[in-house]
């Protein structure tokens, strides 16, 4: 077990690594098999790992990472627990155990007019839409941090297809599109992350280029 971890914490202490560091790369991973053998493997990883998180803001590609990572763990998946709050506290409308109160409190008969008993079967039907709409920002976090953005387009569609029949079978069901607007809100923050971190990535590509050819 302890072993596993400690190639785990290597693995991303060398992807943090940029291509100047092959060697490095190497090095650390050698030296990660000879710590095993002495029983100092995690600690040794995580040193590593250390010392890769302090080479980061150096060169390009840390750069870019730090970027990525900024960007999946303060924007995308924020989004997604969003969402995913929203689904637990009966978003849409799944189990609105509040609509009562808050209807009385406001002064109407409920929160939701629109749901009653012939179209409240169709609440998990919405539900899981959302659920899917969650699981491709996940999707949209993972392939991003791995800059595979033909996956990453492919999630993105997927959640856009997803926000769009969410939204035309709440109009047809509950009369009432606006569920939409909280999953329709998260696509815009996914697509302005992957843009920007498309843009870096262009960028950082671009130096590159320049630094090979000069």
């Amino acid at each position: 077990m302890t072993a596993a971890l400690a190639r785990m914490v290597m693995t991303v202490a060398t992807a943090s690594l940029g291509a100047h560091r092959h060697g490095w790369k190497l090095a650390m991973e050698a030296e990660l098999e000879e710590a095993m053998a002495d029983g100092q493997g995690l600690s040794f990883a995580i040193g590593c790992l250390t010392t890769a998180c302090r080479e980061l803001p150096a060169h390009v590609e840390g750069r870019l990472v730090l970027a990525s990572y900024t960007l999946v763990l303060g924007l995308i998946l924020p989004a997604a627990a969003l969402l995913l709050a929203g689904v637990l506290a009966g978003y849409p409308y799944l189990d609105p155990y509040y609509a009562d109160a808050m209807g009385s409190f406001a002064g109407v008969e409920m929160l939701v007019p629109w749901l009653n008993a012939g179209n409240a079967a169709a609440m998990p039907a919405l539900t899981l839409m959302v659920l899917l709409r969650i699981a491709s920002d996940v999707l949209v976090a993972w392939f991003a941090a791995e800059r595979n953005w033909t996956r990453t387009a492919a999630a993105q569609r997927f959640g856009a297809a997803t926000t769009v029949t969410l939204a035309i079978s709440a109009s047809l069901i509950l009369l009432d599109w606006t569920c939409v607007l909280l999953p329709a809100l998260t696509l815009v923050i996914d697509g302005f992350a992957i843009t920007v971190l498309r843009r870096l990535h262009r960028a950082a590509e671009q130096d590159h280029s320049a630094g090979q050819t000069t």
